[in-house]
């Protein structure tokens, strides 16, 4: 005599095809939904380091201005790690100066959306952002 499997032959064991297709219909959506939010966090994340390096540019600024007596126009005379040189940056930096007492370090976005767009810094440490841009 054969022994029927109780597990097997039991009703109900299991999701149906319905409630499967329910449950990926409602991940899509939160997925649809969250994805907008992770792209604007990446983008802050981001700004953050330009931040970080405008801030950088600037004390190397001022180190400068304490040994010559004036602003320099070219990151990399400075006395700092060019973050021109990263391979993967996502920010390109230069620094204009308005006058010998004077400058302003941009940070432009190199690629994605934002292309283009661009965060400042000036000798008093203010951060100003292009309109449409985030400002970190």
């Amino acid at each position: 005599m054969r022994k029927s499997n109780a597990i097997l032959s039991k009703p109900g064991t299991g999701f149906t095809l319905t409630e499967l297709l329910i449950v990926v219909i409602i991940v899509g959506i939160v997925a649809t939904l969250a994805l907008p939010m992770l792209v604007k966090t990446m983008e802050k994340a981001k700004l953050g380091e330009a931040a970080s390096n405008l801030n950088l540019i600037r004390t190397g600024e001022k180190i400068y201005f304490l040994e010559w007596g004036k602003f320099i126009s070219n990151v990399s005379d400075l006395n700092i790690e060019d973050p021109n040189s990263q391979a993967n940056r996502y920010f390109d930096y230069t620094i204009n100066p308005a006058d010998a007492s004077n400058f302003t370090a941009k940070a432009a976005r190199r690629e994605g959306k934002y292309s283009g767009k661009a965060v400042y810094i000036d000798k008093s440490g203010t951060i100003t952002a292009d309109s449409g841009y985030f400002t970190p």
